[in-house]
């Protein structure tokens, strides 16, 4: 798979189905909790050109705000809402699959053992020196929301999060012996050349952190970790709960797709063959043969 994909209409979903109300249920109090009077006064001001179930949603997206009442201006300002969210979780899906689709092609396999036919991985045999909240944090979009209040705050919760729970899988990775070069097990020669590795899915590895990218939960407990404490006090009805759950509920399952469309290629491996001993032995396994640095063993 050339790029992880994700599907976006899944986090406008999952706001929608919230159901947040606009004006928020913490901060409104319909007027007639004051008696008719109150109500009646309410529906006056507003004007019965202004009142009613003529109104489009969100110019016809999927709106994430149910209103306190049919009152115009409660339509229009859950469409506004709606559009501000709907363009600030968009950013950051784009901003995390243009930073991971540049952090992948750095992945490389090192520290690899072989044998015969078999090699095997620890923990920590695959890695990056990129970083990627640095990646994330390049992204050109982000410059046409800078100016929003908080923006960067708000950000930088979704990328540190992000990257933690990338951080925490690929430090998970390992490769239990699996038959990577066939041609290791009976090679005609005192050392076996550079060789790549037969193609093999990254889904088979082993990674018990996998969770961490393809668990909307443990995506949106990051990003809430990583989120201002005083900005998050503010939020009415925890909308920021609902955002971050958004943006991780689409993430998971792109990474979960790319997991499992994803190949290992060119681990080059090489190692001697101590039996070599011809005409008497004319082909042996490799023993404690080992893996060599390459650029990327996660290419398409």
């Amino acid at each position: 798979m050339a790029n992880v994909t994700f599907i976006k209409v899944l986090a406008d979903l999952s706001v929608a189905t919230k159901q947040h109300k606009m004006p928020p249920n913490d901060s409104w109090k319909s007027p007639s909790a004051d008696g008719s009077d109150s109500a009646k006064n309410y529906q006056d001001g507003v004007g019965s050109d202004k009142w009613g179930q003529g109104y489009p949603a969100a110019d016809g997206i999927i709106t994430y705000f149910a209103t306190q009442d049919n009152h115009k201006y409660h339509f229009d300002t859950a469409n506004e809402m709606t559009k501000a969210y709907k363009k600030f979780i968009s950013t950051q899906i784009d901003a995390v699959s243009y930073a991971f689709n540049i952090w992948r092609l750095t992945l490389t396999f090192s520290n690899l053992k072989v044998n015969g036919p078999c090699v095997v991985g620890s923990k920590g045999c695959l890695g990056t020196q990129t970083d990627f909240f640095q990646l994330y944090q390049t992204y050109p979009g982000h410059l046409e929301l800078a100016t929003g209040k908080h923006y960067t705050k708000w950000r930088d919760a979704v990328g540190k999060g992000v990257n933690e729970c990338l951080k925490n899988y690929i430090d998970s990775v390992m490769v239990p012996g699996f038959p990577w070069y066939p041609a290791f097990a009976a090679f005609p020669g005192p050392v076996a050349p550079p060789m790549p590795n037969i193609t093999w899915p990254l889904i088979a590895c082993p990674a018990p952190s996998l969770t961490d990218i393809t668990v909307p939960e443990k995506l949106k407990k990051a990003m809430l970790n990583n989120f201002d404490s005083g900005v998050a006090e503010k939020c009415h009805d925890k909308i920021h709960e609902t955002i971050f759950e958004a943006i991780a509920t689409s993430l998971s399952v792109g990474f979960l797709i790319w997991v499992s469309t994803q190949t290992i290629n060119m681990v080059l491996a090489t190692g001697n063959i101590p039996s070599f001993a011809p005409p008497v032995v004319p082909v042996g396994p490799v023993v404690n043969g080992q893996s060599l640095p390459g650029a990327s063993h996660l290419l398409p």
